[in-house]
């Protein structure tokens, strides 16, 4: 009922601002700010990024038929999650992950899953668990990518940084002009790759005496993903990652409606459903959004309003969760932004502001059945259980930017402010663990905090444009962390504080246009960065000592700290760090384009300090691995053909020193879990080539891992299974040599 009064007070309140709007326009002269003109030549979203201020990465539509984590780890300073087990995408943004590190995104929606993967090669039969977006790489038209400065709405408890995957839309299937489409695309490949495919509708027609418009589309997209391949050595994936229940056939659709009476309203609808029966279990995911925006010709008011609602679940069959039954998981997550920003002048300086809130709701439940007919017993194995933690997290926030522009200069100054509310059942513990509170209670959290952020620039020369900024960002606990429960009550803790971030940027941008030869340009984004994180939440191995006094295993206990002690379980529990933890490092990213040639080069290296979480490797909550020192990826082809119909082109991914949790598990002597040295990553190579027989035929063809090399690629939660612990030529869980076929009909 709270977040229902808050979406009425918000609607009501934009209602009324809309009704000002429309007084505005008619009673008073309207005002337009100044514009800065741009060359006509159509900019791809790669190169607009580039020209943006601050740590901004975006990706187009992918046509060298690399795959979507790939093509992420093709961007500076952020990776992937890789886990075979798991159908969804989990992004990395310079070391940090998950819900509430990394805020990812689709269509503006925050993406809350948390998805559990039953596992044969982790310990214990124990699940893997990971925050991740269940999105059909079909629908993906483009990726933003926003890393450590305030960026509105989409910094709201994000510590490093947000990726937002935006889906088709009824203009991408619409040539112009038209008022019906259609767009269809399938793929196919070797080596486990499978194929897949995707038709799009699409129909506009004009409305209101041709004032307006109202369009919709619908796409449906399948898969057929096989369960094992073949590494660089030969040796099939079933001996090291993989096994039959990892056959999969996911089938999406996404419909949208936009309404747009007049160039003052637009009104768009959207729908996304996401299916799969993969690795013993069902998995279901609806995201639904309505956004509005209210665009009149008065620099007073630019308003936009999203609400959505999301939801998904996972059933488990039989005994794929061990010692539970009938186990289901589901999450539920309500939000709304609403924001306004009006521009001003004064003489030569042009200025904005922009205000608004994000309220979120996200909820996490599940429901299992313990096979005993021992109700004490059975009540222990539900609770003493780490399965799909249980809670609630309710965000409140507002946000607000002022932009300057006075001549070259442009100043950003930002201010957040956070108020999370975080419910849950926390169940008596032994009175022997040394617990507190002792006994049975709904735990309620509440803290809140502002969050300033800054950002600098100047266009001193087109080769020329620094920037600095300053960002102070924060991310709840969530529901997984304070109430993981592998000894019940006694793991959860209730006193659990936020992360804390500040980050430090300084780079330039730099276009040069004409630089070898008439019509070319080079674009180029460097930067460095710092950030130091307080209360970074980890968690340790504790004992109950002599006394009764719960000691953190970490080496340091003696025979005398175990004298007399009467409770031996081993818990886990999540804490803060008292030391900071560091992350720095810098990114680099070029894009040169001759028409005839082009190159994209992306560069990151990067330092970290994060402690490891014991739960990664036991219960397998978090990610088992730390990002390489250094990696690179170089995209460069030529265009043949007076219309340049032809690309040929080739991908070098370039990987540095990387490390992974050991596969031999926790060291009980200290505690923790140790860091190996992984072997060395090659450097691997992919081709390409895209023929666009017309503009409406293309075709595609690749080869994945030409050099067939054998290696794990970093990040790949395989790599850490304990029947990694003999490294060897049948055990590198990379997929070997792989071709690939696509084509695209559009009319």
């Amino acid at each position: 009922m709270k977040f229902t009064r808050k979406i009425l007070s918000t609607l009501i309140l934009f209602s009324g601002v809309n009704h000002l709007a429309i007084a505005s326009e008619t009673d008073k002269a309207i005002q337009f700010s100044s514009l800065k003109v741009s060359s006509a030549q159509k900019e791809t979203p790669e190169q607009k990024a580039l020209g943006k201020p601050g740590a901004y990465s975006s990706i187009g539509e992918i046509n060298n038929l690399e795959s979507v984590e790939q093509t992420l780890r093709s961007t500076p300073g952020t990776y992937t999650q890789m886990d075979v087990s798991q159908p969804g995408i989990g992004v990395n943004i310079r070391g940090l992950s998950g819900f509430g590190r990394v805020n990812m995104m689709v269509d503006g929606v925050t993406q809350t899953m948390y998805s559990t993967s039953p596992s044969q090669y982790a310990h214990g039969a124990q699940p893997y668990n990971q925050f991740n977006s269940m999105i059909d790489p079909n629908f993906i038209i483009q990726i933003d990518i926003s890393r450590g400065q305030q960026d509105g709405e989409n910094s709201i408890n994000a510590l490093a940084g947000s990726a937002n995957f935006k889906t088709i839309g009824v203009e991408d299937i619409l040539f112009q002009g038209h008022t019906w489409g259609v767009r269809s695309k399938a793929a196919g490949g070797t080596n486990g790759l499978g194929y897949n495919g995707m038709v799009a509708v699409a129909g506009q027609r004009s409305l209101f005496n041709d004032d307006g418009s109202i369009g919709a589309m619908l796409a449906l997209s399948g898969h057929k993903i096989e369960s094992s391949y073949k590494n660089g050595a030969g040796f099939n994936s079933e001996e090291f990652s993989t096994s039959k229940e990892f056959n999969q056939r996911p089938h999406s659709e996404l419909t949208k409606i936009n309404i747009k009476p007049n160039d003052s309203h637009e009104l768009e609808l959207s729908g996304r459903f996401y299916n799969n029966d993969f690795n013993r279990r069902k998995i279901d995911a609806k995201d639904y959004y309505a956004k509005y925006r209210y665009t009149p010709l008065n620099d007073l008011f630019d308003s936009e309003i999203l609400l959505s609602h999301s939801q998904a679940s996972q059933k488990f069959a039989g005994d794929s969760l061990v010692s539970l039954r009938e186990a289901n998981a589901k999450n539920i997550s309500d939000s709304l932004v609403a924001k306004n920003t009006s521009r001003f002048n004064y003489d030569e300086l042009d200025m904005a502001l922009t205000l608004g809130t994000k309220l979120m709701s996200i909820e996490y439940k599940r429901s299992v059945i313990a096979p005993s007919t021992d109700p004490w017993q059975s009540q222990n194995m539900v609770e003493y259980n780490t399965f799909a933690p249980q809670g609630k997290n309710d965000l409140t926030s507002f946000f607000s930017q002022m932009k300057f522009e006075y001549d070259i200069y442009t100043l950003d100054l930002n201010l957040n402010y956070v108020d999370y509310h975080i419910k849950g059942r926390k169940p008596a513990c032994d009175p022997r663990a040394a617990c507190f509170p002792e006994g049975e209670m709904n735990l309620s959290r509440h803290d809140r905090n502002w969050d300033p952020g800054m950002l600098f620039s100047a266009e001193i020369i087109p080769e020329f444009q620094p920037f600095v900024s300053y960002a102070h960002t924060m991310r709840a606990p969530t529901s997984q962390e304070i109430f993981f429960a592998n000894e019940g009550g006694a793991s959860m803790n209730p006193f659990l504080k936020s992360e804390k971030a500040d980050t430090v940027q300084i780079g330039f941008n730099s276009y040069h246009p004409d630089l070898m030869m008439e019509g070319d340009s080079l674009r180029f984004k460097g930067l460095w960065y710092h950030t130091k994180i307080k209360d970074y939440i980890s968690s340790d191995s504790y004992l109950v000592c002599k006394g009764g006094v719960r000691c953190k295993n970490d080496g340091s206990l003696t025979g005398e700290d175990y004298a007399g002690i009467e409770y031996d379980g081993n818990i886990f529990l999540y804490t803060n760090s008292l030391d900071p933890v560091t992350l720095r490092g810098y990114e680099l990213q070029a894009n040169y384009d001759a028409g005839v040639f082009y190159t994209n080069l992306s560069y990151s290296d990067q330092r970290t300090s994060q402690p490891t979480s014991i739960a990664s490797t036991d219960f397998g909550q978090t990610p088992a691995s730390e990002l390489p020192k250094y990696y690179a990826t170089i995209d460069t082809g030529v265009r043949f053909f007076d219309d340049q119909s032809l690309e040929l082109g080739t991908v070098i991914q370039i990987t540095g020193k990387a490390r992974k949790s050991s596969p031999e598990g926790v060291d009980y002597d200290t505690g923790k879990v140790p860091m190996v040295q992984q072997d060395d990553i090659p450097t691997v190579v992919d081709v390409y080539s895209n023929y666009r027989i017309n503009k409406n035929i293309s075709l595609k063809f690749a080869v994945h891992n030409l050099m067939n090399k054998n290696y794990s690629n970093a990040l790949d939660r395989s790599n850490s299974a304990p029947i990694m612990q003999d490294p060897s030529a049948n055990t590198q869980t990379a997929r070997g040599r792989s071709y690939l076929f696509a084509g695209e009909v559009r009319f």
